[in-house]
């Protein structure tokens, strides 16, 4: 579903039924040209994002404000891959400017907001330390990888602060993980927006764009799922680009979708669940092109790796743990369950993977129980398969 800042006038039905009355050959409807801005309203920190067209015939848009490009700015049909990218603002206050789309003798008009500096909540983007961050579901950041640190940002309810983190990869164009908080509040409600656009955090240059699937026969694989952020605008930021990999269809739509509704069914049973999505890009791997041309890195295997916290619970401060590793070959029509061989203590995936998992954890709990919910085998654990 998407959010169209201009109303869609479409066909007007009661003229062509009037005509019927005198004619058994109806006119074909022509339907009205159409633009949609996925964020009519953004940080004072230069970003972008995508316009979608939809015309018939050939369209043209203009802006008269030199803070923002529209590339392409005319082009013939359907688009949904129009990149409008924005300047920073440095000035004292907000700005704002018109966007219009001349197609089918119609002029439409969408307008952008940004914020001034002074109005943007903490900053997105961070250069520093997931332990600097101090959130739980955080694993291990380093200044000598090469990777970026991101967050976005969420209101939901009551709530204000991160969405999702995610851990940038410039040269195979996927995060490395995804983490997160998850519990039923925070999921929000509403249904999937199918908003797939840029991430205004990285260059349009430096992600892929993926207003339609992978090229080579890839579905777009969320890694924090869509229906785990059903309110509109956090649902929005599980669409950007950063956010998917290259995933087999059966997997995507099988193993790993039943995982996903584990999972939220472990969020529904405790007072929060920390949850890292990761995939494994490391060595020689195999790519898919995005619309633009782009190669990414398609993924050997995905993990989770969860931290269950319940505060009726006394056993290491109320936390728990528990980790599945899949091969993106694995079968998809398996299940995880109990005792499946992908399922492994903390520690065990973090071998695997050579990530440091919820690297807060220590200072939160100690470090002996902390070392306890991370070698703990949730095999052993009913309350995971219950």
């Amino acid at each position: 579903m998407r959010t169209r800042l201009h109303t869609v006038f479409g066909a007007v039905l009661l003229g062509v039924l009037s005509l019927g009355l005198f004619s058994c050959k109806e006119e074909p409807v022509i339907p009205d040209p159409d633009f949609v801005l996925a964020r009519d309203a953004v940080s004072s920190r230069k970003g972008s994002q995508f316009l979608e067209v939809y015309a018939q015939g050939s369209w043209t848009i203009t802006c008269d404000a030199d803070w923002i490009q529209v590339t392409p700015n005319q082009g013939q049909g359907n688009c949904k891959a129009v990149a409008l990218l924005y300047d920073a603002n440095t000035g004292e206050g907000a700005r704002q400017a018109d966007i219009r789309l001349q197609a089918q003798e119609k002029t439409l008009t969408v307008t952008l907001h940004q914020r001034a500096p002074s109005e943007d909540p903490e900053p997105e983007i961070n250069g520093g330390s997931s332990t600097r961050k101090g959130w739980m579901e955080l694993p291990e950041t380093r200044p000598d990888d090469g990777l970026n640190f991101f967050w976005h940002n969420m209101t939901v309810g009551n709530y204000s602060g991160r969405n999702y983190s995610f851990y940038w990869d410039y040269s195979k164009l996927v995060s490395h993980w995804v983490a997160y908080p998850l519990n039923n509040a925070l999921r929000g409600s509403g249904s999937r927006s199918d908003a797939w656009g840029l991430d205004p955090l990285i260059p349009a240059s430096r992600q892929p764009i993926i207003t339609s699937a992978y090229r080579g026969g890839w579905a777009r694989g969320h890694q924090i799922p869509s229906a785990d952020r059903l309110s509109y605008n956090a649902n929005v930021q599980t669409f950007y680009g950063t956010n998917m990999t290259p995933q087999n269809y059966n997997f995507n739509g099988e193993i790993w979708a039943r995982l996903e509704d584990r999972v939220r069914g472990w969020a529904g049973k405790c007072d929060t669940l920390y949850v890292v999505t990761g995939c494994m890009v490391d060595g020689p791997v195999s790519y898919a092109t995005d619309i633009d041309g782009k190669s990414i890195a398609i993924p050997t295997a995905y993990y989770k790796a969860v931290l269950r916290y319940s505060k009726s619970s006394s056993e290491n401060g109320g936390y728990s743990g528990c980790a599945v590793y899949l091969e993106h070959t694995h079968n998809p029509s398996e299940t995880v369950s109990r005792n499946h061989p992908s399922v492994m203590s903390i520690r065990d995936l973090e071998q695997k993977t050579g990530v440091n998992f919820f690297v807060n954890l220590p200072a939160a709990i100690g470090e002996a129980a902390a070392a306890a919910v991370e070698t703990q085998n949730p095999n052993s654990v009913s309350w995971w398969w219950n």
